[in-house]
């Protein structure tokens, strides 16, 4: 199956995860990492889980969507998932059904992660367990505190975008600030030498230094 690859997000938005099995609780976790509020249905769903996860321990109704951005239907009831599919598309929410590539909207890919950095790889929900096999192997393919590199050019980036300097030449600073060469300076002496090659292309075109990502 095609897919059309994006990052969704999901901060402070309502997603909706039905069932309490290892499956849904991954899913729990992986959205509150994400930032959405998360509403857990079961009756057998724990009482107690972590801040900004909602329980509602009760046999799935179609209320219980109410409000949602996204919606996860991960029962071991292939019939109970497939009326949550359904419920959810008669509502206009994209859904995901574990197991179930015909009651997808979209599929959970697997991820190699480091901060803000995420390598996604989808099978189009045909070999999840190849997905997550490749994914490891791009885990430890990333390169060393990338993330916080990562977190550094944001910052830079935000700066540049409130000065004076001409579009096209910010994108000219960013793309030699995401070089090899700038990410080998960053290894060797923080996020100072960002700053300072940040500052010499700034420089360069007569607007003054930014001085955060210290």
């Amino acid at each position: 199956m095609r897919t059309f690859p994006v990052m969704l997000n999901l901060n402070d938005r309502l997603a909706v995860v039905v069932g309490a099995g290892p499956v849904a609780m991954r899913k729990v976790r992986a959205l509150r990492q994400a930032g959405a509020r998360v509403r857990l249905v079961s009756p057998d769903a724990p009482r107690e889980t972590s801040d900004g996860v909602t329980v509602v321990a009760e046999t799935y109704q179609p209320n219980h969507l109410d409000g949602a951005f996204v919606v996860f239907a991960c029962t071991n009831n292939r019939e109970l998932n497939s009326r949550v599919a359904s419920d959810a598309r008669n509502r206009g929410l994209l859904v995901c059904a574990v197991d179930q590539p015909e009651d997808c909207d979209f599929f959970s890919p697997a991820v190699a992660r480091d901060g803000n950095v995420v390598v996604a790889v989808g099978t189009g929900g045909s070999a999840p367990f190849l997905a997550r096999r490749l994914a490891e192997q791009f885990q430890t393919a990333l390169p060393e505190h990338i993330g916080a590199f990562a977190e550094c050019l944001a910052a830079i980036r935000e700066e540049l975008q409130t000065t004076n300097l001409p579009v096209e030449r910010r994108r000219d600073i960013l793309r030699e600030l995401a070089s090899e060469k700038t990410y080998r300076a960053f290894r060797a002496e923080g996020p100072s030498a960002v700053r300072r090659i940040s500052d010499t292309l700034t420089r360069a075109q007569g607007d003054p230094p930014c001085d955060s990502c210290a």
